[in-house]
This record gives structure tokens, sequence and C-alpha cells, in this order.
């Protein structure tokens, strides 16, 4: 219990100290932005709440990379503003959210009285820590703040409770991890002609490349090492990595040489269309590996079911959202994180 009001406390700390806007146009909090089921109003304040941290967190980690305004920009395949889109978006979550509080009472979830008091003190904390110019511009009240906290701590209980029936048994054949380290030698040329083309190389640089690479296989084999024959070898990289039955990557051509040997053996030289590979099995079994694959695929059942029962929950209640209260959410603002002093 108590790790999970650290919880609830992490999060609105997270939220509480971080987000600062410039003015705009004061918010009703108070108004409603949706409804679920014909009675049971959803609050405008909440709703830009949460609006608001995810634009600044957007604006904050790729506003420097894509440009300032990235909720005013449009969306290449559609031509809608990206902040609409993720109104849209953000309506779906909501929706979501007070039908799995609607239906907590069906699956014994509750708060307790210790997460409540959680939650109305680092919402208490949050407001106290914003701006007056912020709190206008989102429009959020101290019941928004208890409400949202209250909303994603019962989406985290709901999980648990939803996912509770999965199956957690795997095998080791269903998980099992192999362990490569490769080599890989590009053949990309890296001059350009005048008008910015790439020169590819000729057959005999190819076939220069290749030998490299086959020096530091010979030598790989005569030490059992692929990794430390490589090492100092500029032109070469070298990785080391797990892979299973169902991975795509490292490439197909690196899994396939892979599978035909047997631990500490080495596949000859591998040519594909970018450059060539060396190979060497590690491990044909990896348990660290395997037992890591395997609490991944039990988290991928859990949540493929929440999904589904999520979906199943949906269906049964209506939810409609008010438009015009919607629209009262511009992006003529930026909201950011604030940095540490």
């Amino acid at each position: 219990m108590k790790k999970r009001v650290i919880g609830i406390l992490s999060l609105a700390l997270a939220m509480a100290f971080v987000m600062t806007g410039c003015s705009g146009s004061k918010l009703n909090a108070s108004e409603t932005i949706a409804v679920l089921d014909e009675s049971t109003n959803i609050r405008l304040g909440e709703f830009s709440l949460m609006l608001r941290y995810q634009q600044a967190q957007m604006e904050t980690y790729y506003g420097s990379m894509l440009g300032g305004g990235i909720y005013q920009q449009e969306m290449p395949d559609t031509g809608e503003i990206y902040g609409d889109t993720a109104k849209k978006s953000q309506m779906e979550e909501f929706n979501l959210l007070y039908v799995l509080e609607a239906e907590a009472p069906n699956y014994e979830v509750a708060l307790t009285e210790e997460e409540k008091t959680a939650i109305s003190e680092a919402a208490k904390s949050f407001l106290d820590a914003n701006t007056p110019q912020f709190k206008k511009a989102v429009g959020a009240e101290q019941a928004d703040v208890e409400h949202l906290l209250t909303l994603l701590t019962i989406q985290n209980k709901m999980y648990d409770a939803l996912t509770a029936g999965v199956d957690t048994a795997v095998s080791d054949d269903e998980a099992a991890q192999k362990r490569i380290t490769y080599a890989f030698i590009s053949t990309t040329g890296t001059e350009t002609d005048s008008e910015g083309n790439t020169i590819d190389l000729t057959d005999e640089e190819k076939a220069a490349k290749k030998a490299e690479l086959q020096a530091v296989l010979d030598a790989a084999k005569e030490s059992k090492d692929l990794n430390a024959a490589a090492e100092g070898k500029e032109n070469i990289t070298v990785n080391t990595t797990t892979y299973g039955a169902d991975s795509s990557s490292p490439s197909e051509e690196v899994r396939k040489a892979a599978d035909a040997l047997k631990d500490g053996e080495f596949a000859e030289i591998i040519q594909v269309d970018s450059g060539y590979y060396a190979v060497q099995m590690v491990s044909t079994f990896d348990r660290e590996a395997t037992d890591s694959r395997k609490e991944s695929i039990v988290q991928e059942r859990k949540d493929t079911l929440y999904d589904e029962k999520c979906q199943e929950l949906k269906e049964a209640h209506t939810f409609t959202t008010v438009d015009a209260v919607m629209a009262k959410l511009t992006f003529d603002q930026n909201f950011i994180l604030k940095t540490e002093q």
C-alpha cells in the first residue's frame, strides 16, 4: 500500500513542479466537456490539465527538433492541426478512464483513505507550485487535480484487476533466446558527386572491405572471440545481442546464419546489399535473456487482455463530447516544462 501511495505522490510532484505557460483567456473549469452515460459530467478543468501537461512534454522534448508550436502544425497525412488530433486522442483516453471508474465497484476496486489523503495533499501542492498565469490558462481547480489523480490511480488498480487471470506460464522453448556477436563492415560509399548522389564503391573496393573483415574473422577463429578480434578496427562495428524465434533483428541474413551454428562456432562471411557480416554464436540458449523474454511475454499477454476487456467495458457505456467546449481549447499559447535551477 505504501508503494502505491508513493507512486501517486511521484506522479503529482512530476506534474506540479515542471509546468509553466503563458497567459491566455480564463477557462471555466466547471464546464462540461463530455458526458458518460448521459449522467456523469466530465469537467473542462481536468481535461484541460491533462492536455496541457502532454502539450508541455511535447513542446519541451521535441520543440527544439521540430520547431516551436508543435500543436499548431498540420499533420502531414491528414492536414489536421496536431493539437486537434491530440484532443481527440485524449478524449478517447478520458472515455476509458471514466468507464473504468464506473466499473471499479464491480471489480471491488476502490481507493483507501490513505490514498485519498495523499491525492488531496498532492493536488494542493501542485496548485501551490504553479503560477497564477498558468492556472488561469489551464483552468484547473483543486477538484480537477484531485479527480484526475483519482482516475489515474483507479486505472492502475483496474489494470491489475482486469489482468488477474492471465496465463503466466511460459516455457523455455517459447521464450528461448540465443546470444550472438556479429561484426559488420559497410560497402556504402561515403563520397558524393557534384549533384549530391552517393558514389558507389568499385568491385575492387568492395573486395578489399570483405578481405578486411575476413582477416578479423580468421583472427577470431584463432582467439575464439570475435569481439576481441575486431577491437580497434575503425571500419568495423561489433554488436553482441540476443534474439529468439519471433525476433525481427538483427537482420534475417544474420539470424539465418547464426541458427546453423553451435556454441562458439563462426559463420562464413555473409554478404548483404549494404556490406558484409561475420557472426559468432556465443550461446544457443541464454538463460538470462530467456527469463527476460518470459517476463515480456507475460506482460504482452496482460496488455492484450487489458485492451480487450477495456474495449468490452467501453461498449457497455455511452460517451458524448461537447464540441463547443472542446473548441475552447486552442493552441495559440505554448506550455513547457520547467528546468531545475
